[in-house]
């Protein structure tokens, strides 16, 4: 008979009700656990996106971008060149203004200091120094400025640029770099205070000055048909009042030049 089992041992035994009870056929429903997260961490969390969100605008929102370049004090330096050293649509907070300082200097010798400021939220301005205009040095057909440290800073157009300015030129056609110190301060004072006190201490215009082998002796030349040989180290004003000495007791005799290099002396021919 189906559901029962015989054995040599065992009389007729209905297997069926030892078989595993069914409630070990049941699956236990897991229990659920709530996670439960402290306020102070909430507060973190919301801490650290506020920082993050912040920190964002601050450094990659177009809120804070360059598109404003201004530049002060220059004349010398045009300011579309000097514009060129900040690059538009930076961020502001990561712009350098140290190496953009740095490259201004490097870039253009006539200036002298500058000063690079943020001004927020999408500004830079750039403010400049130029060194001064003392005189023109001429070498090789091309004149350049000179700054009163002796400086050459600028190659400036022979027709126009400097007129106002005493003109210095060299005999020996040396190159000139610019940027460079081209001859001494003392060098440029003792050029200046010629050319500002010729004409009203002898009544005579100075056209230019030469050097022919060292800048320790310069040669000015007039419009009186006669140039006058000067020691540079030597006091102008001194060399000055022995020209005017000479000038009234000989200026009949004078044709070619006045050397008054060696003090106490003056030498005309």
């Amino acid at each position: 008979m189906a559901g029962y089992y015989k054995n040599s041992r065992m009389k007729d035994v209905d297997y069926r009700k030892y078989r595993a009870p069914a409630v070990f056929n049941v699956v236990k429903p897991k229990e659920s656990r709530e996670i439960k997260i402290p306020g102070a961490t909430w507060k973190y969390l919301f801490l650290i996106l506020a920082i993050l969100g912040l920190l964002y605008f601050l450094f990659y929102s177009s809120y804070f971008k360059i598109n404003d370049v201004m530049v002060e004090g220059n004349l010398l330096v045009p300011t579309a060149e000097i514009e060129q050293s900040v690059t538009k649509g930076e961020n502001i907070f990561r712009f350098n203004s140290k190496s953009t300082q740095a490259a201004i200097l490097q870039s253009h010798p006539e200036i002298a200091d500058v000063e690079v400021l943020r001004g927020l939220p999408n500004a830079i301005k750039i403010v400049v120094l130029e060194r001064d205009r003392k005189m023109v040095w001429q070498s090789g057909g091309v004149n350049y400025l000179v700054s009163s440290e002796g400086i050459a800073t600028k190659k400036i157009d022979n027709d126009t640029d400097g007129k106002d300015l005493p003109q210095v030129v060299d005999k020996q056609n040396l190159p000139v770099e610019q940027g460079t110190t081209l001859v001494s301060p003392a060098f440029v004072e003792f050029i200046n205070e010629i050319n500002t006190s010729f004409f009203s201490t002898v009544n005579i215009h100075p056209t230019h000055f030469e050097v022919t082998e060292t800048t320790f002796m310069v040669d000015l030349y007039t419009d009186a048909g006669f140039y006058v040989k000067l020691d540079t180290l030597r006091s102008p004003e001194k060399q000055l009042s022995d020209l005017k000495a000479i000038l009234v007791a000989h200026r009949a005799d004078i044709h070619e030049y006045v050397d008054l290099r060696v003090n106490g002396w003056g030498y005309y021919k």
